[in-house]
This record gives structure tokens, C-alpha cells and sequence, in this order.
């Protein structure tokens, strides 16, 4: 009896994880996930160039802020005009455009 409480227990659990991860991404960005992402952004990129090897090659700033949006559950076109809306430099820089 007490190995089928376990069971329900542990399929409960699977359910709530499968259920989180198929969550839909966050599409209202405030200031405070803005900021999240952005601060990941930045230590990811000062990680990566620390850590170059010749072999190696570094990844793309719009990699890291999908892999930032894919972490925080966020999604990233909300997040990239929150960016273009706040800091249009950054914007620019991130899509690789000069500010018109």
C-alpha cells in the first residue's frame, strides 16, 4: 500500500513539472525581468570572452538573450521591445543596425 501512495506522489510530481515546463513564456515584461535579462546578458557575454579558447567560438549576443529568455521563462520578442522601447542602443546593437 504505501508503494502506491509513493507512486501517485511521484506522478503528481511529474505531471506539475511537465506542467511548468510547457508553461507559456511570459509576454508582459516589467522592469524587474527586464533587468534580469539583461544583467545575464552581460555576465554571460565578460564569461564568454574570459573564457575564449582559439578553438572555441563565442556565442552571439542574441544567442545569450534567448538562452536568458529560455532561463526566465520570457518571451524574447516582448523582451527585444522592451530593449528597443528602454535602451535603444543596446537594441541596435543586439539586431545589429545603426540607430536611424
Amino acid at each position: 500500500m504505501n508503494y502506491l501512495s509513493f507512486f501517485r506522489v511521484f506522478a503528481a510530481f511529474f505531471l506539475l513539472l511537465l506542467l511548468f515546463d510547457c508553461a507559456s513564456r511570459k509576454k508582459e515584461i516589467g522592469d524587474k525581468d527586464l533587468k534580469l535579462v539583461l544583467e545575464y546578458l552581460t555576465e554571460a557575454r565578460l564569461a564568454e570572452r574570459l573564457n575564449y579558447a582559439s578553438e572555441q567560438t563565442i556565442r552571439k549576443d542574441s544567442g545569450i538573450l534567448e538562452a536568458a529568455c529560455e532561463r526566465y521563462q520570457l518571451d524574447k520578442d516582448s523582451v527585444m521591445e522592451q530593449i528597443r522601447i528602454k535602451y535603444p542602443k543596446t537594441y541596435f546593437a543586439l539586431v545589429g543596425k545603426n540607430e536611424e
